[in-house]
């Protein structure tokens, strides 16, 4: 009988063992401005897609931002990702010609955490923070105001930020001074122009008239 109560002691400590040791192998959960703490070492991070491509061999190169933080994720394989999207990875990290970057060996190891179109920005938080949000595709609401033939001025309620947003005119959207709208586009800095602004040159990029919806 004792050997018996023995025999589940030591199958519950081996159980117990096991898990704590799953516990400590786990990979590191940090910020994107904390990767060149963990050269070396497996982490979990997320960040908003700024870039992609994928390489003559098949794997995926995915810049990912958060803040003023950027880094590049090296995918063996391909996952569908849009600029704009937010993501989370699991690799190593390693520094290849002076920059960071996680490779991650299983395509399962990235996550689409949310899709770019259901995340909303207030306009402020552009206007404030622009660097943020560069190259992004974003979902932004507010009023239109001062309306032209192929761009208006997108201002918030208390007009005290705006953004000037280009669509194509040919679109047949019913635009008006006033009236409020949500703006899939994509977020970038006129060099020319030198402003901000947001541009729906994309299929995915539109705008909802948010007082009939």
């Amino acid at each position: 009988m004792k050997l018996k109560h023995f025999s589940l002691i030591f199958a519950f400590l081996g159980i117990l063992f096991l898990y704590l040791l799953s516990l400590l192998s786990q990979p590191i959960v940090i910020d994107l401005h904390e990767i060149s703490k963990f050269e070396g070492k497996e982490i979990t991070t997320k960040g908003f897609v700024s870039d992609y491509s994928v390489n003559k061999y098949g794997s995926q190169i995915i810049t990912i931002k958060e803040n003023n933080s950027q880094v590049v994720v090296f995918i063996e394989g391909k996952i569908d990702v849009e600029y704009g999207d937010k993501i989370q990875a699991t690799g190593q990290v390693q520094k290849y010609k002076n920059s960071w970057e996680i490779m991650v060996n299983d395509i399962r190891r990235v996550k689409i955490i949310e899709k770019w179109q259901n995340i909303s920005f207030p306009l402020w938080q552009l206007a404030e923070n622009p660097d943020r949000y560069l190259g992004l595709n974003v979902n932004v609401t507010g009023y239109v105001e001062t309306l032209e033939d192929s761009f208006f001025y997108l201002v918030d309620l208390d007009e005290k930020h705006f953004l000037t947003v280009f669509f194509n005119p040919f679109d047949n959207v019913d635009l008006y001074a006033g009236k409020k709208v949500c703006i899939f586009g994509k977020f970038y800095f006129d060099e020319k122009n030198l402003k901000y602004v947001l541009d729906l040159c994309d299929d995915s990029h539109k705008i909802i008239n948010l007082e009939e919806a």
